[in-house]
Parts: C-alpha cells; sequence; structure tokens
C-alpha cells in the first residue's frame, strides 16, 4: 500500500471519455430543436375556390391544394383579384386587415410542344405583374413559383397563405 503523503489532499482525476457519447446526443438533440423551430411551415387554411378560369381543382395535388385559398385566372386582372381576395376575406369571416404571407403560383403549360419552364414563366411574368400594380395584400408576400401540365397555357393558379 501507498502511503498518503502529510498534509497533501489527494486530487482524483475525473475520466470524461465515457460521457462524449451523451454529449454528441445532446448536441444532435439541440440542433434538431433549433432546426424544427426555424423551418416554415405552410398551415393548410380551409377556403374555397375563386377566379374566372374553368378548372377542377381537387384534381391538381389532392386535398391540401382543393382545402386553400385558391384563385385561378386566364389573365391578369388586379381589379378581379383584389375584388375575389375581398370576398374571400369575407366569406371565410377574416379581418379586413388579414394580407397574403405565401402566394404559390403554378403557370400551365401544353407538355406537347413545350417544357414544364414554360409554365414557370409564366407564373414569373404573372407574379411581375403582381408586384408592378402594388396590391397592398401582396405587399409582403413571399411568392413561389410552379408549373402544372394539368392547367392550360393560359391558365395561373394561386394558392395563399394569410397572416393576419
Amino acid at each position: 500500500m501507498r502511503a498518503k503523503p502529510r498534509g497533501r489532499a489527494v486530487l482524483h482525476e475525473e475520466d470524461a471519455t465515457s460521457q462524449a457519447g451523451w454529449l454528441f446526443a445532446d448536441s444532435f438533440l439541440a440542433l434538431m430543436v433549433v432546426f424544427l423551430a426555424t423551418i416554415s411551415f405552410v398551415p393548410v387554411l380551409g377556403g374555397g375556390f375563386s377566379g374566372n378560369a374553368n378548372i377542377k381543382v381537387g384534381e391538381l395535388g389532392g386535398t391540401n391544394l382543393s382545402q386553400g385559398l385558391v384563385f385561378a385566372y386566364e389573365k391578369f386582372d388586379a381589379a378581379r383579384i383584389q375584388s375575389d381576395y375581398v370576398a374571400m376575406l369575407a366569406k371565410q369571416k377574416y379581418q379586413p386587415s388579414t394580407t397574403v404571407l405565401y402566394a404559390n403560383i403554378v403557370g400551365g403549360f401544353d407538355p406537347k410542344t413545350e417544357s414544364s419552364n414554360q409554365g414557370v414563366v409564366r407564373a414569373l411574368a404573372y407574379s411581375i405583374q403582381l408586384r408592378k400594380v402594388g396590391l397592398p395584400e401582396f405587399a409582403s408576400t413571399r411568392i413561389d413559383l410552379g408549373s402544372d401540365a394539368t392547367l392550360k397555357p393560359n391558365q395561373i393558379l394561386m394558392r395563399v397563405t394569410l397572416s393576419s
């Protein structure tokens, strides 16, 4: 046996290597919580369909699209968009100050003669016109573009998520 030196305290060093796995797991868990808290979820709002295009909305993306606030048009008309929006707010009993947080604009294309990029270009042109007219409901809207072959080349579909 080893004798303990007089007047000195014996230091016991702790070995932390056995805790390294837990540190990694806890760090990963914390990063996942931060990630999940920062990604944006686009809620599906119950609503109807409005616009001047003859489109079967339920066939264009299942239940989510047909249950969201959906507008479809065959030409750009700012006054029509605004009146449809105001009418939809009244129908859903939302506050008049409700604005559009997110808009998914989908352009149609003919798959026999065009690529899907042409539908995206049409959606982009529509979104530029929407920005140019400066509708206050769409002032701070995040816009996402897309295309769908079930729409005719002259048709635009707009699905919106609202913010009070």
